[in-house]
């Protein structure tokens, strides 16, 4: 028996009172209410163990259901779900939803609806939950096509007394189609591959709003005076919810329908909307992981309608004072707390290698969180175990989203880095490297989206690598492709105002380069390609992928990924390919190569030659023309001491300016600087190094001179270019070739 149920002894007690001549607590409550009253949760998705400060959780919605009784009667209260409550925590996950149904049970829920992720743990697995389960589970539109069979019940009817009159109450439940795109597609398959189940996901809705009609008719012929939906739909449109499939479409192509409580969507909503007919239905939902609780009533008269139904809200963070508990509850909530959190404790695999974490300080102590600043080799583990579990094309994760036990994972690795060394895992290892619960998603995207996303990611990244630069922590972990960034170079990155992703300037130079999937094909711009990733980077900073096609939505949790990449993919042990603590050179990070830009002017027919891209296009306006990179070059040497001293790898290319003409030359001769700086009439002053050439190379720098295209003063123009085609197009126009200068990259 339900121990909400316990009202009935009160009851008992009170007859044997009235028996006795004593005044009843509850006598004939049934009789005496006037209405109904429906307390509903959704999208708790493991979280209502919580029975802390300001929390609703379990407890304390089975605590509202009992209070709601001292008004409309014992028999005249219910409590339901709408959907997605079995799956969002480790206890979930290793419980495969049994230990949340049985806490549901424990808090004596009425009725539920299968939302998306009840389907996580397989078909079969759903219905030994539902066997399980105290109360019944109803969907008007889940089928199986081979027999023709429904998975549930389209509606529950409830009867209920009021003013000593049975009122009969339908319960039709609705799961959302996107259902069979967003989980495996797996679970609603037969062994050979055939999807056999249905959600009535057909003609833009259409589908879905005759079968939600033809449920309430059929329910309504049963002798229903009121509907009530249960639907896990959400009201608005998203990018991974239809217009078609939200309850605001479902209310405005039927009739019938008296009350909707919603879920899906996360939102918090307590609005009416009109039905087929213009009847005005209230429709709510409470957000996720009880945020907040629903109170729907029903106040009967003799002619039944949505008039007769309100509905009200209770929002966790706007009570003055956390809501009441139910001791049963919390008990029970207690008791599968502890034996998850000592089931977390067990060692899931090994790791023969050490984890790298952090970076070491100047006295060589655990500093910085590495995966902000470039590849490690738990980011590829991370993004490896997305990718495999979606069986994406390539995977995304944000370094800041790369965590680990911060407390006892600080052994020293072969690279100087600090995080866990070889040895056990546990599930609790694994939560604590995705500590945020995030559900994977795995869409598709066009390959320039990729490019883009790789552009924003290193655009922060610096020679210097420190926390200054790095600590935005969206620097992605990658998996399924390898890339060059050049982050000695400007970022081309146009950022909005927010700091997201804007767009990326086609006058600069991109930083990545050279990016190639794991196949060894180049990524094709025009290609599309399917990524595992999470909402964060669907949804955040990085907007190129805010149009992107979700082809399953909610896919599992992240840490759930890990453990299954490890025991599925890796046989329990991850081993020798993640050794190295840098990783596996996914993201190669150079410093040393500047693009050199050309510029024109229009005026003097002189060319400037820079590796400064704000230089560039601080120029524009004044007569100059960009005509973009020409060729790269060093930005720099190797000498650490002394950066402008000569290596034996490369020699400077010195720039003059003329102070009289405005001219500037550039030479990596520095007996012709020297000469030309001499005292004498020419105005020649130093610029310094412009930029640092390779000795040896294949790539010749030629210089052309045109001693007619001159600033006023001038002794002539100069050109430089490694394209043998501009000097033979050059040379018979008055142009003067004058060999090679110096060397490009």
């Amino acid at each position: 028996m339900k121990h909400r149920r316990s009202i009935f002894v009160l009851a008992a007690t009170a007859l044997a009172a009235l028996l006795v001549g004593l005044t009843p607590v509850v006598a004939r409550a049934d009789e005496a209410n006037t209405g109904i009253a429906i307390i509903h949760s959704n999208d708790v998705h493991c979280a209502g163990l919580n029975t802390g400060a300001k929390a609703i959780g379990y407890a304390g919605i089975a605590q509202a259901a009992i209070n709601a009784q001292t008004t409309f009667g014992a028999n005249n209260v219910t409590l339901v779900d709408a959907g997605d409550a079995i799956q969002g925590q480790p206890i979930g996950t290793i419980s495969k939803g049994a230990d949340l149904v049985d806490i549901m049970n424990t808090a004596a829920y009425d009725l539920a609806v299968p939302g998306n992720h009840e389907f996580d743990y397989g078909i079969p697995q759903l219905q030994t939950l539902a066997k399980s389960a105290e109360y019944p589970y109803v969907s008007c539109n889940v089928v199986n096509t081979e027999t023709n069979t429904p998975l549930f019940d389209a509606y529950e009817m409830k009867t209920y007394m009021v003013d000593g009159n049975e009122v009969d109450v339908a319960y039709v439940g609705i799961t959302t189609p996107t259902t069979l795109t967003s989980e495996a597609p797996t679970i609603f398959q037969d062994a050979s591959g055939k999807t056999i189940w249905s959600f009535y996901g057909e003609d833009n809705g259409q589908a879905l709003y005759s079968q939600v009609q033809k449920s309430v008719d059929a329910a309504k012929a049963a002798g229903a005076e009121y509907v009530i939906a249960i639907a896990h739909l959400g009201k608005d449109a998203s990018s991974t919810v239809p217009a078609c499939y939200t309850s605001t479409a479902v209310v405005a192509n039927t009739t019938g329908i008296d009350g909707v409580i919603d879920g899906h969507t996360h939102e918090i909503y307590n609005v009416t909307l009109p039905n087929k007919d213009g009847e005005m239905i209230p429709v709510a939902q409470c957000g996720t992981q009880f945020q907040a609780y629903g109170q729907m009533t029903i106040t009967p008269d003799e002619d039944p309608g949505p008039e007769d139904v309100k509905s009200s809200v209770v929002v966790a963070a706007d009570l003055s004072a956390p809501v009441d508990q139910d001791a049963t509850v919390a008990q029970a909530v207690a008791a599968k707390q502890a034996a998850v959190d000592d089931e977390l404790g067990q060692t899931v695999g090994t790791s023969q290698v050490g984890l790298c974490l952090f970076s070491a300080n100047d006295e060589g102590k655990p500093w910085w969180w590495v995966a902000r600043m470039r590849e490690t080799n738990l980011g590829d583990y991370v993004a490896d175990a997305y990718r495999a579990y979606l069986d994406a094309d390539v995977a995304f994760i944000n370094g800041g989203g790369v965590r680990g036990n911060t407390q006892d994972w600080i052994a020293e690795l072969s690279d100087g880095t600090f995080g866990k060394a070889a040895g056990s895992m546990t599930y609790a290892d694994f939560i604590s490297i995705n500590p945020y619960a995030n559900s994977l998603q795995l869409v598709e995207v066009s390959g320039q989206d990729i490019l883009d996303a790789l552009e924003y990611s290193v655009r922060n990244l610096t020679p210097a690598m420190d926390d200054e630069t790095e600590s935005t922590g969206s620097f992605l972990q990658v998996s399924g492709l390898t890339f060059t960034a050049n982050i000695a170079i400007q970022s081309p990155v146009i950022e909005n105002a927010d700091g997201g992703f804007q767009s990326v300037n086609p006058l600069f130079t991109r930083r990545v380069s050279d990016v190639k999937l794991s196949t060894g094909e180049a990524l094709d711009p025009n290609e599309t390609y399917q990524l595992a990733t999470i909402p964060l980077l669907l949804t955040g900073d990085y907007t190129m992928f805010e149009d992107c096609t979700y082809l399953r939505a909610d896919a599992g949790l992240d840490s759930d990924a890990l453990v299954s990449y490890l025991q599925d993919e890796l046989d329990g042990t991850i081993g020798s390919m993640y050794s190295n603590p840098a990783g596996q050179g996914r993201i190669n990070l150079v410093e040393g190569e500047a693009t050199v830009y050309r510029l024109y002017n229009r005026w003097s027919g002189e060319h400037l030659f820079t590796i400064d891209i704000n230089e560039a296009q601080s120029l524009k306006g004044y007569g100059w023309t960009f005509e973009g990179p020409v060729f790269t070059e060093y930005s720099d040497t190797d000498n650490p001491d002394d950066p402008w001293a000569e290596d034996s790898e490369r020699e400077a290319v010195y720039r003059l300016y003329n102070r009289y003409n405005g001219d500037h030359f550039y030479t990596a001769s520095l007996d012709e600087a020297a000469a030309l700086m001499a005292p004498d009439p020419n105005g020649w002053v130093s610029d310094g190094v412009a930029f640092w050439a390779p000795k040896t190379s294949s790539v010749p720098v030629y210089r052309l001179w045109n001693p007619y295209m001159t600033a006023a003063g001038g002794a002539g123009s100069h050109l430089w270019t490694t394209s043998k085609a501009e000097v033979d197009t050059l040379t018979p126009t008055g142009w003067r070739f004058e060999g090679t200068s110096w060397h490009a990259l």
